[in-house]
């Protein structure tokens, strides 16, 4: 068997979406892939003029006379981004084979199943996040929204996801496969070092909260900011270390005046995106991972800590109880004044540290990228078999 496997993006970094696709189908042994991805205009440009990513976040970010030239800046990357759409259906229809089954990777692609109407398809839909949650009516949502139901089948990754996708694209729910995430044990395990922290200049008694992720609306980071600055009037030697990439220029620049308006600028410390093989070393280096995201098609961090045996805080809402089981404390993500009460408990307690550590070593073994790979493997066989 073989899958045209249409990827999007390509991309050296590891995180996410890219993750999951790269774990399923490196223990995938039965199906030969067809890789088909593309480079977008927008970095072929940034490469050519030497910008950076961080570069470009502060292009988006001027004021005053410069507010123009961000508009015309950011107008340019949207019409770059349409053009890429239309180049990527071009460089599929030249490089799938007719009798692959397609497999979209991502509901950020779906619109290319409008070019693949009469072959065997595979979806994977991680969540309706921008058209649910950010309300995003673009012209790339709206075709993103038309062309999903079109799939054969959809593969998404969680119960939660999957409610979403029969509610909004009432898709027939028969036809929805869940294939969880899940972590790689043999990297993701206890280590018992704190040594990564040094780079940073956070001594051994510093306590480390951890959070891991971007800055958009929906993670609810001000709210941790604003629960940290409450817990630091409590335990002064307490530090929030923030892994991932902003994904949002205007979340990081209010960020960063929040810290700032806390004096909080010398215990809130911003790592930057890390490579896959070095994050087991800071789960297992923090005391404590919070993760108050209000809305996930998942949540691998929270997943991810509990395998390095790091206790974990996160939201009520959407698929994280999912993830976390009885394993971790979960909560209102709104709520900030409980949330620096249960940060205080837990680092204050080593008894509720323990048992919230073996707790969540235990959870974690339930999700298992052989198990998903077999899985994933099952939805082609239906889809070549016709049923």
């Amino acid at each position: 068997m073989e899958i045209d496997y249409i990827n999007g993006i390509k991309s050296s970094k590891i995180f996410g979406r890219s993750k999951y696709q790269m774990e399923i189908f490196g223990r995938i042994n039965d199906a030969k892939l067809n890789i088909i991805e593309y480079q977008p205009i927008a970095d072929i440009l940034k490469k050519k003029l030497n910008i950076t990513h961080e570069e470009s976040i502060n292009n988006s970010n001027e004021s005053g006379s410069n507010k123009i030239s961000s508009f015309f800046y950011k107008t340019a990357f949207n019409l770059m981004d349409r053009m890429d759409q239309y180049r990527y259906i071009h460089e599929i229809k030249k490089e799938l084979k007719n009798e692959n089954i397609k497999h979209i990777t991502s509901q950020e692609l779906a619109y290319t199943l409008k070019s693949l109407k009469n072959y065997k398809t595979v979806l994977t839909c991680f969540d309706l996040i921008p058209w649910v949650y950010d309300n995003d009516r673009s012209y790339i949502w709206k075709e993103n929204m038309k062309w999903m139901p079109t799939a054969d089948r959809i593969i998404t990754i969680s119960e939660f996801s999957k409610a979403e996708i029969f509610k909004y694209l009432n898709y027939p729910l028969e036809n929805i496969d869940i294939v969880y995430p899940a972590v790689d044990h043999s990297l993701y395990h206890p280590i018992n070092s704190k040594e990564i922290l040094k780079q940073f200049n956070i001594s051994d008694k510093d306590m480390v909260i951890l959070y891991v992720g971007s800055e958009t609306p929906r993670q609810n980071v001000p709210d941790l900011i604003m629960a940290f600055n409450k817990l630091k009037n409590q335990l002064p030697n307490v530090k929030l270390v923030k892994i991932g990439e902003s994904q949002s220029s205007d979340a990081r620049q209010d960020l960063l005046k929040l810290i700032k308006n806390h004096d909080l600028n010398d215990d809130v410390i911003f790592v930057g995106y890390v490579a896959e093989s070095e994050m087991p070393e800071w789960y297992s280096a923090a005391d404590l991972l919070v993760y108050p995201c209000e809305y996930a098609g998942f949540g691998l961090p929270p997943l991810e800590a509990m395998a390095c045996g790091t206790p974990v805080i996160t939201s009520n809402t959407t698929s994280l109880p999912e993830v976390v089981g009885k394993a971790g404390i979960m909560m209102d993500p709104h709520d900030n004044e409980r949330l620096a009460d249960e940060m205080y408990r837990v680092l204050n307690s080593q008894k509720l540290s323990n048992d919230m550590t073996k707790m969540g070593l235990e959870r974690a073994k339930i999700f298992d990228w052989e198990l998903s790979a077999q899985q994933t493997m099952e939805v082609y066989r239906t889809i070549e078999n016709g049923r």
